[in-house]
């Protein structure tokens, strides 16, 4: 009778447990809980890429980086979203999703390897935390401030990217 009962209160523990973890899952929206596993994703995948944080933005002996032909399409295309994007009536919601999209595909798309790709990522970890602060922007003036931050990355990435 006691494996009876304990057996029972295992097993509604265990039910309590994952109702309680499938009504946090609900209470994010489906494209909360995609960013969720994208970013958990993009985590693990970056831990096995073994980058070298120690490196910084700078030039390769002088000459600008190149960068594979994949991900240049999403580096335009961030590019141009975000000089499209209107400071008056510009759905800077809409912009941050857009770009966060679009930075997701870029990282899908990178094969480069070792130096070239940490120095990549020491313009990229910037530039996806501008993105990330424009998701989560609660007014057009700081959305717009962002804006320009993230104007300025695209300039940096110019300045050391081909």
């Amino acid at each position: 009778m006691k494996k009876i009962i304990l057996s029972a209160l295992l097993g509604l523990a265990i039910v309590v447990s994952c109702d309680k973890k499938q009504e946090s899952k609900t209470e994010l929206s489906s494209t909360e809980q995609i960013a969720v596993e994208d970013n958990a994703k993009h985590d693990e995948e970056e831990k096995s890429d073994d980058h070298d944080e120690s490196v910084k933005l700078q030039l390769n002996d002088g000459a600008k980086w190149a960068m594979n032909a994949e991900m240049k399409p999403f580096i335009n295309e961030m590019e141009s979203q975000v000089k499209a994007y209107d400071p008056v009536n510009g759905d800077f919601k809409m912009l941050g999703k857009n770009l966060s999209d679009t930075n997701d595909n870029l990282i899908k798309s990178c094969t480069i390897k070792g130096t070239p790709h940490d120095v990549l990522h020491a313009w990229l970890m910037p530039h996806m935390q501008e993105i990330d602060k424009l998701k989560k922007a609660e007014n057009r003036d700081d959305a717009n401030h962002i804006v320009e931050e993230l104007n300025e990355s695209m300039e940096k990435y110019h300045k050391y990217f081909n």
